[in-house]
């Protein structure tokens, strides 16, 4: 039994699994991810690594060149960055697009501890992580309130970066605006000649005294403990009794050549919210990221968590969401579907007049795209720029085949076939290979695209598939739903009204005058055929 009159005979059944695609696509509709394009990222991960009071040119050969030829060994690499410059080092590994960035950060960070040991001893330890070093925040939040910079700046740092930065898709939490806390060791040149010391002295016994050590084993029984010998000083007065070197035989104690301050770091940057001092608090995605469900993640996670924990006189607001942009441009693209769905609708109706086969035709376009949004959703795809780009594009091609079935039944009906169900078989049966044959073009124009490799081949990946896609659910329902819906649905009318006479008479007159255009072009086939070359050849 050939499909179209299966679907006629059994249409409770054709019914039902163009229910099932509707069902689906309503589904997947509520649950897939959006975001401003196709996961197009990049894999990359950044090496960073700092070393108080390095030039860029010793950062650049006792750090970077040494994590370079570290990581280099790496499968996947597609090439590496590197940027040094005084105090600090930061290389940026770039994989190909079909690396795993969890593998690539699993790989990095074994060739980075193995390097550990060939960096100087003054460096601290290498900062590995999955995000962009170059990367931007795609949210700010503004920490403001009646305490101090510092105040507020501690709080950021301590309390609502441990907050955010262990959700999924955080890669990075930046805290900005005012200096770190730090002991600040303040040193008198004067009183450092006057007893014949230099900075390095100060310097080295600060790393000599102000220490962690380990102190060995200690057995008990069939137990073993390890000890550390914690050699830090724990408050300011006791770093100022820190011996720093001799002068004679009298002890010179740090109080005696500086001046310790429990302070900040260098202030580089002040920050203002709504005139107010404040604290910026930025937040990276990891690379591949989705940045709308990044963003809400945060966003929940503040609500939810963040602002009850607030001590009282702090407002934590938010100042910039690029979220924001990527949903309204979302939402304008599915303003545009619903818009050109309708305007489809009317132009069907403009050129069918009959508003049965209008709603036959029509309903292609949802069974069609829903389909579609079903296998994007299976596929792990997002509504991006170019997926609705894609649903839009489909608007306008999945009423084509329904179109051709529902005008050759409506033909057989006005030729004078009184069975309804059997005017809806043979129509369809009639153009199901012309229907298949236009339909597998397309398919045929966008399946290559798939294969495109590289950065291009990704962007436009998801295009094809949801294009062809489309364009194969609209002949399922061409040759199920439409012929079920005609022979039970569709009706002739032995009379129509005035306004159908009017647009008849148009049609009737546009028939004409192609018939003649038609007739002159079988009569000079030579002009026509030269016109088509020029026109091929330009």
């Amino acid at each position: 039994m050939r499909i179209a009159e299966f679907s006629v005979r059994r249409h409770v059944l054709a019914f039902m699994l163009s229910a099932v695609l509707v069902l689906f696509g309503i589904v997947a509709f509520n649950r897939i991810g959006i975001d401003r394009y196709p996961n197009i990222d990049q894999p990359v991960i950044s090496v960073s690594t700092a070393l108080d009071g390095a030039t860029p040119e010793v950062m650049d050969s006792s750090v970077t060149q040494v994590i370079e030829s570290a990581v280099n060994s790496v499968p996947g690499i597609d090439y590496i960055e590197s940027t040094s410059r005084a105090g600090r080092s930061t290389v940026r590994i770039n994989f190909k697009l079909d690396k795993n960035v969890d593998v690539a950060f699993n790989e990095v960070q074994v060739k980075v501890n193995q390097a550990q040991r060939r960096l100087p001893d003054d460096a601290d330890a290498p900062v590995v992580s999955k995000t962009d070093a170059n990367a931007s925040p795609i949210i700010w939040l503004g920490l403001t309130g009646d305490r101090t910079p510092k105040q507020l700046y501690d709080y950021a740092n301590t309390v609502i970066k441990k907050q955010l930065e262990t959700l999924d898709g955080v890669g990075e939490i930046m805290v900005r605006g005012r200096g770190e806390r730090v002991i600040r060791v303040d040193l008198d040149p004067v009183r450092l000649a006057g007893f014949g010391l230099t900075p390095t002295d100060v310097s080295d016994a600060i790393k000599r005294e102000h220490r962690q050590a380990p102190g060995g084993t200690l057995k008990q029984g069939d137990r073993e403990y390890q000890i550390n010998l914690n050699l830090e000083y724990g408050t300011v007065d006791a770093l100022q009794d820190l011996v720093v070197g001799f002068k004679g035989q009298t002890a010179v104690r740090l109080a005696d050549v500086a001046q310790v301050v429990d302070g900040e770091s260098e202030v580089r940057s002040i920050t203002r919210f709504n005139g107010e001092p404040g604290i910026n608090i930025g937040v990276v995605r990891v690379s591949g990221s989705n940045m709308v469900s990044v963003a809400d993640n945060v966003l929940a996670k503040v609500r939810d968590s963040v602002l009850p924990a607030l001590p009282p006189g702090m407002t934590l607001s938010v100042a910039s969401n690029d979220s924001t942009f990527v949903l309204e441009m979302v939402a304008a693209l599915e303003d545009h579907l619903l818009e050109g769905t309708l305007l489809a609708a009317l132009v069907v109706w403009l050129f069918l007049r009959n508003l049965r086969s209008t709603l036959i035709v029509s309903l292609a376009i949802p069974v069609s795209l829903l389909g579609a949004v079903a296998l994007m959703y299976f596929l792990g795809y997002t509504f991006n720029t170019i997926t609705l780009l894609a649903l839009l594009l489909l608007i306008g091609v999945v009423v084509d085949d329904a179109i051709v079935v529902i005008e050759n039944i409506w033909r057989l009906r006005e030729e004078g076939e009184t069975d309804p169900m059997q005017a809806a078989i043979d129509g369809s049966q009639q153009v199901v290979f012309a229907v298949i044959a236009a339909t597998l073009s397309l398919v045929a124009i966008f399946a290559p695209v798939v294969f495109l490799s590289g950065l291009i081949g990704r962007l436009f990946n998801s295009f094809a598939v949801v294009v062809a896609s489309g364009v194969l659910v609209s002949l399922f329902v061409s040759v199920t739903l439409t012929p079920m819906l005609a022979s039970r649905w569709l009706k002739t009318m032995p009379k129509h009204g005035p306004l159908y006479r009017r647009m008849e008479s148009g049609f009737i007159a546009l028939e004409n005058g192609y018939r003649r255009l038609l007739a002159w072009t079988l009569a000079h086939r030579l002009w026509v055929m030269g016109a088509a070359l020029v026109c091929v050849a330009a």
